[in-house]
């Protein structure tokens, strides 16, 4: 009889210790996993397609999840300070608009350096990627010095 109580009042206390932790436990509990860039990336979406802009090194990505299409999305938050945004509602949010991030190429790379008010940190980091060969950074460079 002892035991039968001993029994119950355990499972009472588990089951009560599982529904405080599900009702009053912190929202998001689950892990964010973020990825810090190591070097610059070169954004671009279709109404910037003119122009070069980048995400500077340093910036922290948040995951938010992968497609099976084989790229994976990415939240960045940004402050704006005193500047009032006009907002709306989203009707359907599956209609996200996402810009495009990509590593530079070897034309981008000389349009950047061209183009952008790039630190000597930003190329820095640009070419230890290792994504451009050296022999495609001394192209690159050659053609800055003749322009």
């Amino acid at each position: 009889m002892n035991k039968t109580i001993l029994s119950i009042g355990i499972t009472a206390l588990a089951i009560a210790l599982y529904i405080c932790t599900k009702c009053y436990a912190p929202e998001g509990m689950k892990m964010t996993k973020i990825h810090k860039l190591e070097y610059p990336l070169i954004i671009s979406s279709d109404a910037a397609s003119k122009n070069t802009h980048m995400l500077p090194k340093g910036t922290v990505l948040y995951f938010d999840k992968s497609y099976p299409e084989g790229f994976s999305r990415y939240k960045v938050y940004i402050n704006i300070d005193r500047t009032p945004l006009k907002l709306e509602n989203l009707s359907d949010p599956t209609e996200i608009n996402p810009i495009d991030a990509f590593a530079p190429s070897k034309e981008d790379l000389l349009k950047i350096i061209r183009d952008y008010p790039l630190t000597k940190s930003d190329l820095e980091s640009i070419l230890d990627s290792k994504r451009i060969s050296k022999d495609e950074i001394r192209e690159i460079l050659e053609k800055f010095i003749r322009s």
